[in-house]
């Protein structure tokens, strides 16, 4: 019934549903949960939001995610380096050269 009522709803009106239901939730999480879930919840949900957008549509999503995400965490503690290193990319096809 959920599902239904979602799919009928405007992105927007999800938004606003999602994120009201969502900050009471998390703000009951105990704090030293709220790590596990989100990085949980960002792993199961990642792919799919991002299925079907290009190289270029990733970019400019991640360079729009990265002032929002550098107001919220003490850039000078966390290890970018560390971070990146056991990343792979993810597979894109073979661009062909001029």
């Amino acid at each position: 019934m959920l599902r239904q009522l979602l799919s009928r709803l405007s992105p927007q009106a999800v938004l606003d549903l999602t994120g009201k239901a969502g900050r009471e939730w998390i703000r009951r999480l105990p704090v030293e949960e709220r790590a596990a879930f989100l990085i949980q919840l960002i792993e199961a949900n990642l792919s799919t939001a991002l299925e079907g957008l290009g190289r270029e549509e990733r970019a400019a999503l991640m360079n729009g995610l990265l002032p929002v995400i550098a107001r919220h965490f003490p850039l000078e503690d966390v290890d970018i380096l560390g971070a990146f290193g056991d990343v792979e990319s993810p597979q894109q096809p073979d661009e062909e050269e001029p």
